[in-house]
């Protein structure tokens, strides 16, 4: 295929500098070195495009100049890269940012700025975006930068289907940008990794193929304090390849199961939570809010005696306003304390798991409140009525 021909809008002078500054950074002379003069050639003869590549390519040596320089002289490569044909876009970019991702970590900041800067020069549209973005979140995971890249988080589905990536691209970055967050950010690092989970809903072979991310979000989940809702992580067929494994087991446990059958598992396997680099502590504190969570679900808009949510999460009495207080704290239900009394009115609690006997509860609120609503849409149009005829009311007006 023939060179595709560009117009440097910055002219063949700023070529020409680049090119001068990319020779003397191999060890050339300015002017006459070898580099040089092929560019100049090349420039002559109108090769545009093989102008690029060849900067492009050599362009692993501006990694060690001044740091002072650095951003200007990207900066000017990335000038004349932005009127070239669309189809040499994609190798000259992977070229420039290749040797970001590959190298040390040296000057991260200029190299972060450089990396934005091109990433910028592209339209928003553009699928070449999905590379630099990735160098982006290298480049910053490697350098402890990552504070750059955690204001796009919410965006980057948006910024997937704008680009108009496929599933395999959209599987590497969920899974590169949990691994990078998985040191600092956890619960980030496991929302990403439900992401990358999600792709292989429908498609069971290769679900089959992601055990071991599975696994990793099971742990992750059970492990992050934040992480109270079991059940999206169980509906994954990436997840439900681990049936009867015991990860799958002790998600189920997490899931709907109850502080005393966490401990008839953990007594079935004893070493099983170490093993896992679980802590069994941090377990049955998170399985005794789930606990009680699910015993005032089942008591919405009524009492529960402090000795029942006692004796369910196997702690003294004294203990129990705390737990009531803690499961409030983490959201999970709304309620009261009545000390004279010893019980907690409940006013909401989550449902940790939505079955057909939640769906049925569900249903029936509904239908009283169609009922209560149907009432009072009744006592309103009475008054209006009776304002209208001087008192009489519905029945009489009708009699009339």
């Amino acid at each position: 295929m023939a060179a595709t021909s560009v117009a440097f809008f910055s002219g063949d002078e700023s070529a020409l500098q680049l090119a001068n500054y990319l020779g003397t950074a191999k060890g050339q002379e300015a002017d006459t070195g070898a580099f040089y003069t092929e560019a100049k050639e090349l420039l002559a003869a109108e090769k545009y495009t093989e102008v690029l590549t060849l900067f492009t390519n050599e362009s692993v040596v501006l990694l060690d100049v001044d740091e002072n320089d650095f951003e200007p002289i990207y900066n000017l490569l990335i000038a004349l890269m932005k009127d070239a044909s669309p189809d040499v876009i994609p190798k000259l970019v992977k070229s420039i940012i290749q040797p970001f991702v590959n190298g040390s970590t040296d000057k991260a900041h200029q190299k972060l700025k450089v990396l934005s800067n091109l990433y910028n020069s592209l339209e928003s549209n553009s699928a070449v975006r999905y590379d630099i973005f990735g160098a982006i979140i290298n480049v910053a995971g490697t350098s402890g930068e990552l504070e750059i890249i955690t204001p796009q988080l919410a965006s980057v589905d948006s910024l997937l289907a704008e680009w108009g990536v496929g599933v395999s691209e959209k599987r590497v970055l969920y899974l590169t940008l949990s691994k990078t967050l998985e040191a600092d950010f956890k619960l980030e690092s496991y929302e990403f990794l439900l992401k990358y989970l999600s792709t292989f809903d429908g498609d069971a072979k290769a679900a089959a193929g992601a055990k071991n991310q599975a696994v990793a979000a099971i742990k992750a989940a059970v492990a992050i304090p934040a992480v109270l809702d079991f059940e999206e992580l169980f509906k994954l067929a990436a997840v439900q390849t681990l049936k009867s494994t015991k990860h799958f087991d002790l998600l189920k446990v997490f899931l709907d199961g109850s502080l005393a059958q966490y401990k008839d598992f953990t007594k079935a396997n004893p070493k099983f939570v170490a093993e896992q680099g679980l802590s069994e502590d941090d377990n049955l504190d998170k399985m005794r809010l789930l606990s009680l969570a699910s015993l005032a679900a089942n008591n919405v808009q009524g009492e529960v005696p402090y000795a029942t949510i006692a004796a369910e999460l196997q702690i003294p009495a004294e203990e129990v306003e705390v737990w009531v207080i803690n499961v409030i704290r983490a959201g999970l239900v709304d309620a009261k304390m009545n000390q004279l009394t010893e019980t907690v009115v409940v006013s909401r609690s989550v449902h940790r798991v939505f079955k057909d006997a939640e769906w049925e509860g569900l249903g029936n609120r509904l239908d009283a409140w169609k009922r209560n609503l149907v009432e009072v849409l009744q006592v309103v149009a009475n008054a209006k009525l009776m304002a209208g005829n001087g008192g009489a009311t519905v029945e009489a007006v009708i009699q009339q």
